[in-house]
């Protein structure tokens, strides 16, 4: 047993798992314990997340601490926007509605008349998914919802279901389109949204919580995924561009201040909080979504990675950024409407798949500069999508610009990263770069 540990909870859109860590010699050892399928459900019409289970595995992660370490914290990272209610007695109002329901579309319409108010208030790119559009929603569903709950994105619901101690953390309230450029939630963005604001500002991750068993502390991470995958990736260098490859990709530059200008809502892009405070200036890519429902579709019978390896050069891509990608029955189908010569085999597909995915990534760089952003001189990609050795390549040649690869756990060790400095086994920013950077690996890919 060791003496103290850290277990991280990181909750994607289709999977959940949690992995248990360690410092060793100046670095973080971990091991992922457990891993589980999960998918939104649909009852009485309406997309829902099955709660349960992810709070069930919250409590699994919360025994195997106490089991085998003598102290330890836990930290939860999840993707952004979807949120849950509290009522006046402190107990769930229904399970947290899923951001591709439908219903966050219509909402969206709704907002129309105030896009570019929003977007100087908040920096954060229109999308039907926001939570502003998922509260817009939820009011047209029941007009007595805002005055009897409050609201709190997935990470602070758990987090509160386990300890009762409400918090608002900065990189998940960044992402809601109801947080101001000042990191404070934006008075007038809930008052378009009808919603009243909440009483708690949010917070900047980094500080212990309440206990979760008796030898067992909640840690407030970085709870938006790519905050704390942003900090995984170690020594930050802002001439970069940072690329998370997951369920969605999502292409940052670091900054200090954010770009709120009608040139960058026309590109959307958007302004997300690192765990510092400072801006993830970024683009949000429907990264391996796409290329995932192709896969299973088309019934392909080897793994994703090994998929994309045999492509054949393909010379039609699709635009991942229409909506019609969003959510589609077919994703097959959705594809063929949109190409004039339609893949035949296999490896037509991946390369459709890959080139779409490559071309959208490797467009970034370029975009960002076009709205103000400082120029790029190489790529860095982190999570799973770092293991395909044909991503990579194809967007150092799309780009023209180096890729270097990994960590592919780069949220964990984000997560873990930033438990050990809070419970203060890690003393400064700079032993956390140096811990990080110890302790993962990284493969280069020069343009061809």
């Amino acid at each position: 047993m060791h003496e103290f540990g850290a277990v991280a909870v990181d909750l994607g859109a289709s999977s959940g798992r949690f992995a248990a860590g360690w410092l060793e010699e100046g670095k973080i050892r971990f091991e992922i314990v457990e891993q589980i399928p999960h998918a939104p459900i649909e009852r009485n019409g309406r997309l829902e997340w099955d709660l349960e289970a992810l709070l069930s595995l919250c409590r699994r992660a919360a025994d195997y601490a106490a089991a085998n370490f003598r102290q330890s914290t836990l930290g939860i990272d999840s993707w952004g926007v979807d949120h849950g209610f509290i009522g006046e007695d402190g107990q769930l109002i229904g399970p947290p509605v899923c951001y591709r329901d439908l219903s966050h579309a219509e909402a969206f319409e709704d907002l129309a008349p105030h896009r570019e108010e929003l977007y100087a208030l908040t920096g954060i790119q229109h999308q039907p998914f926001n939570t502003i559009c998922q509260l817009v929603a939820r009011r047209k569903e029941d007009p007595s919802l805002p005055s009897k709950s409050r609201f709190l994105i997935l990470p602070d619901l758990l987090g509160y279901l386990l300890t009762g101690e409400m918090n608002h953390e900065l990189t998940e309230a960044s992402t809601t389109q109801l947080m101001g450029l000042d990191c404070q939630w934006s008075e007038r963005a809930f008052e378009i949204a009808g919603w009243p604001i909440p009483d708690r500002q949010p917070t900047k991750p980094g500080a212990l919580g309440k206990e979760i068993a008796d030898t067992v502390r909640l840690a407030r991470v970085g709870s938006h995924d790519t905050a704390s995958a942003l900090l995984g990736f170690g020594r930050q260098d802002s001439n970069q561009m940072y690329v998370n490859v997951g369920t969605w990709s999502l292409a940052m530059l670091i900054r200090d201040n954010p770009i709120a200008t009608p040139d960058a809502e026309r590109a959307n892009f958007t302004n997300e909080r690192m765990v510092d405070g400072r801006v993830r200036f970024l683009k949000n890519i429907p990264g391996f979504y796409v290329v995932n429902r192709l896969h299973e579709e088309l019934a392909i019978g080897t793994s994703v990675p090994e998929w994309l390896a045999k492509a054949a050069d393909f010379d039609e891509h699709v635009d991942l950024f229409a909506p019609e990608f969003f959510n589609p029955e077919s994703m097959v189908e959705a594809c063929t409407a949109t190409v004039p010569r339609q893949p035949n085999s296999n490896a037509e597909w991946a390369g459709l798949a890959l080139g779409s995915l490559a071309g959208a990534i490797a467009d970034q760089p370029m975009a960002a500069r076009g709205v103000g952003a400082h120029s790029t001189r190489g790529i860095r990609i982190g999570g799973g999508g770092s293991q395909s050795a044909a991503l990579c390549q194809k967007i150092a040649d799309l780009s023209g610009l180096p890729v270097v690869a990994g960590p592919v756990e780069a949220t964990v060790l984000g997560n873990l990263a930033l438990q050990f400095k809070a419970a203060g086994h890690i003393q400064t920013e700079e032993e956390m770069q140096d811990v990080i950077d110890a302790s993962g690996s990284l493969k280069e890919y020069q343009p061809k």
